[in-house]
């Protein structure tokens, strides 16, 4: 009987966080604006195409059963909201970590391709030529984003202007001085292949810096994850052995209190010292 209450307030739980953004048409037109068309045009950006419906019938399940999961186990309607809300949110993380990892994948390609782009500019092909042979060779995810340009380049767009949507789609220091450099190329003529050269050079330069700049601070990251780690570890396995002692922290306004005071300091210190090792180059 337990068991069955418990379901049932979870599943009420869920069904009053998504009808509360449901009650109005202007609120369900955002609701579904920012739960369901941004996370999918977001992973579609990084050429990761996802049903906008299924992702958002997918995160609703997930959320609904951590509330679950979060209820049977603490018994706090606060944590499985808690639990609720950042499950559903998790396409938004996931995106945001795939899309730094996506852009630092480019920029690790970039002096290679510009390399291969050079010698295909020296050998006499004109830039659009360059790019178009660079574009079916360079390996994702820089490849799909060259052969996007030339695709809209061959649909009527200009070469400049698909490169300044490139530059858009791809913010990075070294994409922009690669789009600069070829659109002046265009524009003024001029020696690129050497221009393109010595950009090579330039940025292989900076990322054996950067390597470097990695390895020292890789310690301070560590401490990074194990500082914010530690007391929710803690906190978890004291509730899995003397989960009475415990439950007041879930149960109660004070120990929500307390929570949020961890969560607080835990984000705090964790952005601080992110702070620290974060040296730009």
């Amino acid at each position: 009987m337990d068991a069955l209450i418990t379901l049932l307030c979870a599943l009420a739980v869920t069904a009053v966080s998504f009808g509360i953004a449901a009650m109005t048409r202007p609120a369900a037109s955002s609701f579904r604006r920012e739960a369901i068309d941004a996370p999918a045009g977001a992973l579609a950006d990084l050429f990761i195409f996802v049903d906008a419906e299924r992702l958002l019938g997918a995160s609703a399940v997930a959320a609904a059963v951590a509330s679950l999961a979060v209820l049977l186990l603490t018994g706090s309607v606060f944590a499985a909201l808690a639990a609720s809300a950042f499950v559903f949110a998790a396409p938004r993380t996931a995106h945001y970590a795939w899309r730094k990892r996506y852009l630092r994948r480019i920029g690790s390609q970039l002096p290679d391709t510009i390399s291969m782009l050079a010698a295909a500019v020296r050998a006499g092909a004109a830039l659009a030529q360059g790019l178009d042979q660079v574009a079916v060779r360079a390996a994702k995810p820089l490849g799909h984003e060259l052969r996007l340009v030339m695709r809209r380049h061959r649909l009527g767009v200009r070469l400049e202007d698909a490169l300044q949507e490139l530059g858009r789609r791809v913010p990075l220091p070294e994409v922009q001085l690669l789009i600069t450099a070829m659109s002046l190329a265009m524009q003024v003529g001029g020696s690129l292949g050497g221009t393109l050269d010595r950009l090579t050079d330039t940025l292989r330069r900076k990322h054996v810096i950067e390597a470097k700049l990695r390895a020292l601070t890789s310690q301070g990251r560590l401490q990074a994850v194990i500082v914010t780690a530690l007391p929710l570890a803690l906190m978890l396995a004291l509730t899995a052995l003397d989960p009475l002692s415990m439950r007041p922290l879930y149960t109660t306004v004070a120990g929500w209190a307390v929570l949020g005071g961890i969560a607080l300091l835990e984000t705090t210190g964790w952005l601080l010292i992110r702070r620290i090792v974060a040296i730009d180059v």
